[in-house]
């Protein structure tokens, strides 16, 4: 009986820890960060029945009482809920923060001090602020500890800048201590020596005059628009030309009732095969004897974007223009005549006239110029010393079995004859044995040697000839006369010494090229903004078909303006050039832009993010991405906490910047921390056999020590916090059984009383 007295009182005791831990658990059920306890229940003591049978097989004990086994930690998340707090955090998993007593002190995850007087604490309350000196505190004053970078300086600036690499490094660390953030950070300007463009080129968008082909000093460039690759030209739509598919052109040429054709072929081999505008425009020169050209302005800039074709030869002809090509180009004509603007300069010879040195005159179709004061007013032929033959285009071929009179003129093997009044001599035919015409080569009684076949082409300026009054040159594919005496001007500066003569001329589409242009901001050490502005040309379309494989190749011009992008600081552009490969992988070599009276170094191929530069035509043209290590100065707008507890500042001028991160240690068992109040957990060290242990385990690091020093264990919730983990129901419930279990326990007590009673009346009885 007094046993049943003695598990009573014990039951009592027992239950009231029960109700008085549940009540505790209600009533925090809205702290934030709470962990609930549950109170769990062992046997007191046990005895054995040696009296009960001792041969059963069923043990015969019983328990005296009970009392608190455990009041085990309860480790689930709280709920989570949207707080205001600038610094205000949650954590999601295993782990919790790190706060401490002392503003100077140091908490090593690896190696902690769990004896003694402990100064630092853990917690799952992340209602952190700032205090008046600006750390991270909790809602009792105690610092919030972490991973502080040390980036900022005592005056609020922040320094080590623009260093992913080394931060990650540094927040892979496992010293915590606590984080001072100022209310003014200011972030220092940084020089820009290094830009990384990415940029997708398309070869059919954004079609521009070909004023774009420029030298370093802005102007056209001829010498570039010749070698330019005719399948990269667009017509005045912005199509383009595609020379490789639509590839022919030719220039049928009457003279004289005979036709020459001559067919041009671009990426053809042999002598009339062409792939660049020069290689085109000499072409049509050394075959035709026509000027294919630009008209260009006194700076040498052409007036506009068309090829003029033109006859600056000494005689007029007709032309027909045919081809894919020609089409086009939209040179496409049948049967135009250009007449020569030189024909007004040839007088037709008369006898017995006093022709001054240099004049010309037509005798027989054959233009002739006088070279000689001579008083002999003979004509051409028979005075010969007096003159030269400079054309014979109007000349016809020399036809056999065709009847010539005396004096006609005509071609044979490039030389010209003219047919004199003796006979001409017959011979036997070897094949046939009947009599022919001996050729004029060969019959020196019936034909005279005049000279030599040529074809007349008005001379090219040369810069510092001296020209006679009334001679003429070309210029730029435009006709020149001088005017105003001799002497040694340049056509184009010397508007009073020469003038024009009007030619009749076909013209072209107007001609484009496919371009593109980016602008990157650079900064001084000082963070003044500049420009850094890449225009880039397409040269060459390319042609993975042919031996060797012809990449896809753009020029690309490159120089500093200021901060509004019209005006050029730079010197000179630099001028460099990116290709593509079948595979569309980029070829750029890095180039060094002067600036700041150092240098930044381009790379076109790859931005930093790994990004790289692609000649997709089904996209358009666009810089992809762009990254530069300068930057201007900036303030502190705000501070964010990403997921992996990192605390980034953003500034004014865009830049993003970690200065350290939350602190978060792990323990192997959460069962061994205790708590002290305050929303804290403390660890407990433990001696047995000697040995100090730490009951909850050494506390682990909660991120990777390496990469992007992610946490391993869970997540940070920025402007949240963790409600406290009571589940109300389930307390409640608890109580109620707690509540039973203590009325049990008491009825117990008075039963073994009233047992006891009657065992005492029977003895009085």
């Amino acid at each position: 009986m007094v046993g049943s007295l003695y598990s009573g009182i014990s039951g009592i005791k027992t239950h009231q820890t029960g109700i008085d831990v549940t009540s505790n658990n209600i009533a925090n059920v809205n702290t934030t960060g709470f962990r609930a306890n549950s109170p769990e229940f062992k046997s007191l003591f046990s005895t054995h029945l040696n009296y009960v049978n001792s041969n059963s097989p069923v043990a015969n004990d019983y328990n005296y009482g009970v009392t608190i086994g455990s009041n085990a930690i309860n480790t689930n998340d709280g709920t989570y809920v949207n707080a205001d707090g600038d610094f205000n955090v949650a954590y999601s998993g295993k782990g919790w923060f790190v706060v401490g007593l002392n503003k100077n002190g140091a908490f090593d995850i690896t190696n902690p001090d769990y004896t003694g007087a402990q100064q630092n604490y853990f917690t799952r309350d992340g209602s952190f602020s700032l205090d008046g000196e600006g750390y991270l505190v909790n809602s009792s004053g105690y610092y919030m500890y972490g991973i502080n970078l040390g980036k900022i300086a005592a005056d609020g600036t922040l320094t080590g800048a623009n260093n992913l690499e080394q931060d990650y490094d540094n927040l892979g660390g496992s010293v915590l201590e606590p984080i001072q953030i100022p209310k003014e950070m200011h972030y220092q300007p940084t020089l820009t020596t290094q830009v990384n463009l990415a940029v997708n080129l398309n070869r059919t968008q954004n079609a521009q005059g070909i004023t774009a082909l420029q030298d370093e000093n802005g102007n056209f460039s001829m010498e570039k628009f010749l070698a330019l690759d005719m399948n990269s030209l667009m017509d005045s739509s912005g199509k383009l030309i595609d020379a490789k598919n639509y590839k022919d052109i030719t220039f049928s040429v009457e003279q004289n009732g005979e036709t020459k054709n001559y067919t041009f072929t671009y990426g053809a081999e042999g002598e009339n095969g062409f792939k660049t505008t020069g290689e085109l425009i000499t072409l049509i020169k050394e075959r035709t004897g026509l000027d294919l050209a630009l008209k260009l302005d006194s700076l040498g800039n052409p007036s506009d974007c068309s090829l003029y074709l033109s006859n600056n030869t000494m005689q007029e002809m007709t032309l027909s223009i045919s081809g894919r090509l020609a089409q086009k180009l939209g040179l496409s004509t049948n049967n135009e005549t250009l007449e020569s603007a030189f024909q007004s300069q040839v007088e037709t010879f008369t006898e017995n006239t006093n022709y001054p040195n240099g004049a010309y005159v037509n005798y027989g179709g054959i233009i002739f110029q006088k070279n000689g004061e001579g008083q002999d007013a003979g004509n051409p032929i028979d005075n010969p010393e007096s003159w030269t033959l400079v054309d014979s285009t109007k000349v016809a071929n020399y036809k056999e079995n065709s009847e010539y009179n005396e004096g006609d003129f005509i071609v044979y093997e490039g030389k010209i004859y003219q047919r004199s009044n003796e006979p001409i001599t017959m011979v036997e035919d070897p094949e046939t044995g009947e009599l022919i015409a001996q050729n004029p080569a060969e019959d020196t009684i019936g034909w005279k040697e005049i000279g030599e076949n040529s074809r007349g082409m008005i001379t090219e300026y040369e810069a510092g000839t001296t020209y006679e009054e009334n001679a003429m040159v070309t210029l730029n594919g435009i006709l020149y006369q001088k005017t105003n005496g001799a002497g040694d001007t340049n056509p184009l500066e010397d508007a009073s010494g020469w003038r024009i003569l009007m030619t009749d001329s076909l013209d072209s589409t107007q001609l484009n090229v496919a371009t593109y242009e980016t602008n990157t901001e650079v900064y001084s050490d000082s963070g003044e903004k500049f420009i850094l502005k890449s225009q880039y040309i397409l040269l060459e379309q390319g042609d993975q078909t042919a031996t060797p494989p012809i990449n896809e190749r753009w020029e690309v011009k490159s120089a500093i303006y200021d901060n509004t992008g019209k005006t050029m600081i730079s010197e000179n552009p630099v001028f460099s050039e990116i290709s593509f490969n079948a595979d569309g992988t980029p070829n750029a070599e890095p180039f060094e832009v002067a600036f700041q009276n150092g240098s930044i170094q381009v790379n076109l191929a790859q931005s930093d993010d790994g990004k790289f530069s692609s000649n997709f035509a089904y996209t358009d043209s666009a810089l992809k991405s762009a990254t530069q290590d300068g930057t201007s100065s900036g303030i502190m707008n705000d501070i964010v906490i990403n997921e992996d507890g990192i605390i980034l500042v953003n500034f004014t001028n865009g830049k993003v910047e970690p200065i350290g991160r939350i602190g978060i240690a792990a323990f192997v068992n959460d069962q061994g921390l205790s708590k002290v109040g305050g929303n804290l957990f403390k660890m407990n060290a433990m001696t047995i056999n000697g040995e100090t242990s730490v009951v909850s385990g050494p506390p682990l690091l909660a991120w990777e020590e390496t990469g992007n020093a992610s946490l391993k264990y869970g997540q940070v919730l920025d402007h949240m916090l963790e409600t406290s983990n009571v589940d109300t129901g389930t307390a409640l419930t608890d109580l109620i059984v707690y509540q039973r279990g203590y009325q049990m326990s008491a009825k117990s007590i008075t039963t073994a009383d009233q047992l006891m009673q009657e065992a005492i009346q029977l003895k009085r009885s």
